[in-house]
């Protein structure tokens, strides 16, 4: 027990020294990729939908800059924009042993809040490791029973717990103060996955729900709130509250020994769900090898787990849908090569030579797949052509992952192309060298500035 005044003793105490220099040089990719995507999405229409809320709230304090736009307001409200733009169109990073998204959270947070308070780059990379241990782990702790209940366990749920971890980090919380700080983040858990069935788009502001309450949650606990100290493992908890099987072992487990979250997370090659992706790396591999095209299919199976099969199989009746859809995904590859962050569009939801190919598509329990799940969240593919010939393929780790990493020019590339219609090439540049000497760095100003050009 004490798992909670654990996990905040790990915080309050974590220093720059503890972190291997691996660490440190993934910490920079992460926050890179996160950037990228906090300004690629940031013109996207729900995003300007909470933008205009945001500027609504006005800014009689401006202590934080919101991506791309450059308007400053508090640090919560800031948050809230950035975190529902780093979570706008499932490119963002995902910790697969824990089934969630610490990037959309974290990085968001530490940057609002290393701006507000005038934290160092090193300040920065340590808050990032915290916000990413703390969150990660939590999730491991619940997942898949968690998501089986339907709630959206990736960044809504656990993701106000590495929110107040990266806010009292940066305001050097001691240990008493930081799990009140994470005791009264779990109040603002909450949000379920019925976007996966039907689609909608509130789905893109979870993340921006849980950060601004992860922050809420540390100013409160700053000025004396407090909250249940047994917040995760307590009777009426936060694990048995989300899930109905959940293990306490997951959140102390080698802590302050290894970065396993940190070192852990993988970079998402394309905007759909993660779970798909190795159905997709499955038939990039089949056209690639097998000369499978568009004009030659006859019908596709995709064989997946069982916590998959419904994640994955919404109507694309909305981009969020189609993100969902492992039918429209698929598709989508055949007829024009890649699910990237320009595929994901109205006209492409409703090409009729898509939306045709989508249908071929049968989703099943593959047994192998699901007894591999979730050591690996593979896939097998299996494409009959109109001959009747059938070619197969199965992918266990998805490009992205660290089995399976992007090369160096794939990930910057994925900076560039997400940040194209906001920037030009030289701010690109800049952008990548400033966040490339993080840990040299003063203060957080020259990269917002950048940010918000």
């Amino acid at each position: 027990m004490n798992e909670s005044r654990q996990l905040a003793s790990y915080v309050s105490g974590l220093k720059y020294e503890h972190l291997p220099l691996e660490v440190i040089a993934k910490v920079k990719d992460l926050i890179l990729d996160q950037v990228g995507i906090m300004m690629g999405v940031s013109t996207l229409p729900w995003s300007k939908i909470v933008y205009d809320y945001v500027r609504d709230w006005g800014d009689d304090k401006p202590e934080s800059t919101i991506a791309h736009y450059g308007f400053k307001t508090k640090a919560e409200n800031a948050v809230f924009a950035n975190a529902t733009f780093g979570h706008g169109f499932e490119i963002d990073d995902h910790y697969l042993p824990g089934q969630s998204h610490p990037g959309c959270i974290v990085i968001p947070s530490v940057l609002a809040m290393a701006e507000k308070e005038g934290a160092t780059g090193q300040d920065i990379i340590l808050a990032v490791v915290a916000g990413y241990e703390v969150m990660g782990r939590i999730n491991k702790a619940i997942v898949p029973s968690c998501i089986m209940r339907g709630f959206h366990a990736p960044t809504s749920i656990s993701g106000p717990f590495g929110a107040a971890a990266v806010a009292g980090k940066i305001l050097n919380f001691d240990p008493e103060i930081m799990v009140h700080a994470l005791s009264i983040a779990g109040s603002h858990s909450g949000g379920t996955i019925e976007y996966d069935q039907s689609g909608g788009s509130v789905k893109r502001m979870h993340a921006g729900m849980a950060a601004h309450g992860g922050l809420r949650s540390a100013f409160l606990a700053r000025k004396g709130l407090t909250g249940p100290p047994t917040i995760l493992e307590g009777k009426h908890g936060f694990c048995q509250a989300f899930s109905d099987k959940y293990d306490l072992n997951e959140l102390t487990d080698n802590l302050g020994k290894d970065y396993r979250v940190v070192m852990g997370t993988g970079f998402k090659a394309y905007c759909s769900c993660g779970a798909m992706h190795s159905g997709i790396d499955a038939l990039r591999k089949l056209i690639a090898e097998e000369g499978v095209t568009a004009d030659n299919v006859d019908a596709i199976t995709y064989g997946t787990n069982r916590q998959s099969i419904s994640h994955i199989s919404a109507e694309p009746t909305d981009i969020t849908g189609a993100q969902f859809s492992a039918p429209f995904g698929l598709a989508l590859t055949l007829v024009h090569g890649s699910n990237g962050f320009k595929d994901y569009n109205e006209t492409n939801l409703k090409d009729q030579r898509i939306l045709g190919l989508a249908k071929r598509v049968t989703l099943e329990i593959d047994k192998v797949v699901d007894s591999e799940f979730p050591a690996t969240r593979g896939a097998r593919i299996r494409v009959k052509l109109k001959n009747g010939s059938v070619r197969e393929a199965k992918v266990d780790y998805c490009k992205g992952l660290p089995q399976n990493p992007l090369t160096r020019q794939e990930f910057e590339n994925k900076f560039r192309d997400l940040t194209a219609n906001v920037t030009d090439k030289n701010q690109a540049d800049e952008i990548i060298k400033v966040i490339g000497r993080m840990d040299q760095e003063k203060d957080v100003s020259g990269l917002i500035a950048l940010m918000a050009r």
